[in-house]
């Protein structure tokens, strides 16, 4: 199989998903780990929350990894892996690797995916702060009512 998809309150393995990607037809492969950073417009983050509807979120990120493998046509392998629960500054939320033949089309593939899965997937996130304030954040998921 060429894509792997995954939602998970584990800590992500950035040696597994590499792994999962490799190909020997490809002569690139493209690695994007997401992590909590420790400020948000001058704010000091000590973690972010993540919250998803797994079911609908699996068929989205196999919905994006099989587009992407349509629109880019030297890629081999995509890897999309997402974090749910407390994620510490730090600590990746999201993975996202790519295989393919020549390296300009696996960064064009991996930022596309990238983009895909902030707009479409159905995972939301709570920004926390040190001075105990926090904020909701979701994707644009407003097509969210018409596919469930």
């Amino acid at each position: 199989m060429s894509i792997f998809v995954d939602i998970t309150d584990k800590p992500l393995d950035s040696a597994e998903v590499l792994n999962y990607v490799r190909h020997p037809q490809a002569g690139a492969i493209v690695y994007f780990g997401g992590t909590t950073r420790n400020t948000f417009e001058g704010k000091e983050v000590v973690s972010l929350a993540y919250e998803a509807h797994p079911r609908l979120a699996i068929k989205t990120l196999e919905s994006i990894a099989h587009e992407a493998k349509a629109k880019f046509q030297s890629v081999h392998k995509i890897a999309i892996v997402h974090r749910t629960g407390v994620v510490p500054v730090a600590t990746e939320s999201v993975m996202i690797a790519v295989s393919s033949t020549h390296r300009k089309e696996g960064w064009l593939c991996g930022e596309w995916v990238l983009e895909k899965v902030k707009e479409r997937a159905e995972i939301w996130k709570i920004e926390k702060y040190a001075d105990g304030d926090s904020v909701y954040k979701e994707n644009d998921v407003s097509n969210v009512l018409s596919r469930t």
